[in-house]
């Protein structure tokens, strides 16, 4: 684990940690970690794929070992961009590096 990246809105006075590298949550947990943050577009597009690799793997079995592969690498995926798309989501909400 990294160091944390520590932001803060302007005129509030609560920061929020943002940790650097990976991310077991987001590897792990997908949506529901993208939900628990509240980046509600990366849940939306996370779960999104997550259901069009399950319903690969309901077409047969050359389909469904593709379909594990690559679930398994989306989550990678996942986990090394998840602190980063929490960073960029809220410094688009106005946050600024403390």
């Amino acid at each position: 684990m990294g160091a944390r990246i520590y932001l803060q809105h302007p005129g509030d006075t609560e920061t929020v940690a943002v940790a650097t590298g990976f991310s077991w949550g987001a590897c792990l947990l997908g949506f529901i970690w993208a939900l628990s943050k509240r980046m509600w577009f990366a849940a939306f597009v996370m779960l999104g794929v997550n259901l069009i690799l399950f319903g690969m793997g309901l077409w047969g079995e050359t389909a469904d070992l593709i379909g594990f592969v690559l679930t398994i690498l989306f989550g990678v995926a996942c986990g090394a961009y998840g602190n980063r798309w929490h960073r960029w989501t809220l410094e688009r909400r106005g946050y600024v590096v403390k």
